[in-house]
């Protein structure tokens, strides 16, 4: 099992964050990402300040003045800094108090930040390459898009990207 999971915990990140987003719905974490939701420009600070406030999350951003006027308005806001994902982690993790993992059974969908639940083999027969289904045993299934997971070759990119968070982190 890979390290990177700060299980549960609720964030929404500007449009400069979206593969930090991905990493962390892998994680488990619940993310609102801004350029999923289709808000003009002019109006994602002011979207983004509101979900804060308003669902109790973590405002994570790249962007100095957006970060100073969400703290001034009570919201709890992370500067980031980095900008490779394995450091933006990093600071997250460090930022918290928790070190970060990643667990196929406690993972969002990084798409579409739906929940990801184990799926029987022979429900996703069919869905996926016939190769894809006989070479593996477990799958797991996106509760809201239907994307289907399995441990395939971008296993070994998440092993490593783990394994240097790992390094950084300590």
């Amino acid at each position: 099992m890979a390290e990177l999971r700060l299980i549960g915990m609720k964030f929404v990140a500007d449009g400069m964050l979206g593969k930090l987003t991905r990493w962390l719905r892998l994680a488990g974490h619940d993310v609102i990402y801004i350029g999923d939701l289709g808000v003009p420009a002019n109006e994602q600070d002011n979207i983004l300040i509101s979900r804060a406030n308003g669902e109790k999350r973590i405002l994570l951003t790249c962007d100095v003045d957006l970060h100073r006027r969400a703290r001034k308005t009570g919201s709890k806001s992370i500067f980031i800094r980095s900008n490779d994902v394995v450091g933006q982690l990093v600071e997250v993790s460090k930022r918290c108090g928790r070190k970060i993992m990643i667990r196929p059974e406690n993972s969002r969908c990084p798409m579409c930040n739906g929940a990801i639940e184990r799926a029987d083999k022979k429900e996703i027969e069919g869905k996926v390459p016939g190769t894809v289904f006989d070479a593996h045993r477990e799958f797991w299934l996106c509760s809201t898009c239907g994307k289907i997971y399995w441990q395939g070759k971008h296993w070994k990119t998440i092993l490593d990207m783990a394994s240097r968070y790992d390094r950084m982190v300590k």
